[in-house]
């Protein structure tokens, strides 16, 4: 399947070439990274795995049907870089899926990966619905083992 011609259709390229000159890319450097990122989402498997961390008070809390939208494709990454701040409850779960790639927001991953290149996420359509969950585990944030 041509999935770079398919993107060309369905991504607003305009708009992500004109957000990166807003952040000071030249004309050819925006271009470069944009077909960077098309390239990136190109070149993504099938059945994608991501990782996800959330803040609840206990595990049943967890809306399975509703993971959420954002992933990473990197659990070290995520797990060393993400804010512990964020959300609401006093535990953290790490949420290990696997995410059919068609379950993918293109746009909104290569927007978000321009707009947060740090974070290196993957953005997911209808909040997660169609993600298979392959693992919860909770992180004990005060010990770094959880690194491993």
């Amino acid at each position: 399947m041509k999935l770079l011609p398919i993107l060309s259709e369905i991504i607003d390229k305009k708009g992500l070439i004109l957000a990166l000159k807003m952040m000071d890319f030249s004309e050819k450097e925006a271009k470069n990274e944009l077909n960077y990122h098309l390239n990136r989402v190109k070149n993504l498997p099938e059945m994608v795995k991501g990782y996800r961390i959330l803040r609840v008070n206990d595990k049943k809390d967890i809306n399975l049907d509703k993971i959420g939208s954002h992933f990473s494709e990197n659990k070290v990454d995520l797990l060393s870089n993400h804010s512990y701040l964020t959300g609401l409850g006093e535990k953290y779960y790490l949420i290990t899926a696997k995410i059919p790639k068609n379950d993918i927001d293109l746009e909104e991953t290569i927007k978000n990966n321009i707009l947060y290149p740090h974070e290196n996420e993957i953005t997911v359509k209808n909040k997660g619905k169609n993600v298979k969950i392959v693992k919860i585990e909770e992180i004990n944030t005060e010990n770094d083992d959880f690194l491993l």
